[in-house]
């Protein structure tokens, strides 16, 4: 599915479930769905705030809250307080490359942690597993440096 999709069915679910779509939360939605790089609240104000200069931090973390609560995103903690917003829902997990800062996605195939028969016992809500590293760019670079040297 591509980006465009994704974003016309999340609408239409909140449209469902009675959300207010006002133009500030749209383009909190769009810049979502449009960035790969799990933006946290004062990069997405920043970039909002262009196009809406009114638009208040606090209007894009209630946006944000309110798409947390209605399992439409992700909040990860993977750079310690600062929380990060991931659009993708299903069971993924994150890397956090120590050298560029990127934070990538990493599908997981029968994650270890839910296949545990402990935890099947138990209603297992959430599961974040967070990887730090370098990621393979990083690393290219890194071998490209090396060899010039």
């Amino acid at each position: 599915m591509n980006k465009r999709e994704d974003m016309k069915q999340m609408i239409e679910r909140l449209k469902q479930r009675g959300v207010t779509l006002t133009p500030q939360r749209m383009a909190v939605i769009e810049f979502l769905i449009k960035s790969s790089n799990h933006p946290c609240v004062d990069t997405i104000y920043q970039a909002i705030k262009k196009k809406y200069p009114s638009i208040s931090p606090a209007t894009v973390y209630s946006t944000l809250q309110l798409l947390k609560e209605m399992g439409e995103i992700q909040e990860l903690h993977i750079r310690g307080d600062r929380a990060c917003y991931d659009p993708i829902t299903w069971r993924h997990h994150h890397l956090l490359c120590r050298s560029c800062g990127r934070i990538l996605d990493v599908d997981i195939d029968g994650c270890p942690i839910t296949n545990n028969k402990l935890i099947r016992e138990h209603r297992v809500e959430e599961v974040q597993a967070y990887i730090y590293g370098v990621c393979s760019e990083c690393l290219e670079k890194e071998r490209d440096d090396k060899s010039k040297s």
